[in-house]
C-alpha cells in the first residue's frame, strides 16, 4: 500500500464499502481528494515486547527523571489505552515525590472466566457455538446437555449468551 496514489487507495475504500464497481474510478479520480501519508512507526504499539524495549517509569537511581505515556514500560498493562497513560503518570509523580500511594492495578481480565465469555460472545458475533453446527462438536453437545444443569457454570454460559 505505501506505494499506492491516492487515486488508487481512494478507489480500494470505495470497492470496500460498497460503491458500484462501474462508478469507483470516476469517483476516485474527480469526487476525492486523497493524499497517502506514512505512518511509520503505528504499528511500534503491536510490537510484542521484552524486558528493556522501553525504560522504566523511573530509571534505577533516577531522583528527578521519569517516563510517561505509551512508550514508558509498566508491567502487565496494555499501551494504547488512557488507563496506561494515567498509570504511568501516576507511577512516575508518586515515585519521584514519595507518595505513599500505591498505583491502582491493572485490571486482570485474563483471569476473570466473566470477561473470557464476553469476549467469547463477542467474537462470535452473539451466536451460540451451537448454531455453527459443527460436527465435531455435536456429540459432545448432547453429552454436555444433561449434566449442565442448575449450577453456576450453566447460568455464567447463559448469561454471556454462549449457551
Amino acid at each position: 500500500m505505501y506505494q499506492c496514489t491516492g487515486i488508487e487507495l481512494a478507489a480500494e475504500w470505495l470497492y470496500h464499502i460498497g460503491i458500484p464497481e462501474d462508478q469507483i474510478m470516476d469517483l476516485a479520480t474527480n469526487e476525492c481528494n486523497t493524499t497517502p501519508c506514512m505512518m511509520p512507526y503505528v504499528t511500534t504499539f503491536f510490537m510484542p515486547r521484552a524486558e528493556g524495549d522501553r525504560p522504566k517509569v523511573v530509571p534505577d537511581g533516577s531522583v528527578n527523571l521519569a517516563f510517561v505515556g505509551q512508550f514508558a514500560d509498566t508491567p502487565r498493562d496494555t499501551v494504547f489505552t488512557t488507563e496506561y497513560s494515567i498509570r504511568t503518570g501516576m507511577e512516575a509523580v508518586y515515585t519521584l515525590c514519595n507518595v505513599d500511594r500505591g498505583v491502582p492495578e491493572v485490571w486482570g481480565s485474563v483471569y476473570d472466566v466473566r470477561d473470557l465469555l464476553y469476549a467469547t460472545s463477542k467474537l462470535l458475533d452473539g451466536k451460540k457455538p451451537a448454531e455453527f453446527l459443527l460436527p465435531s462438536i455435536m456429540p459432545l453437545l448432547g453429552l454436555l446437555k444433561e449434566p449442565l444443569t442448575n449450577n453456576v457454570v450453566v447460568d455464567l454460559l447463559k448469561k454471556y449468551g454462549i449457551v
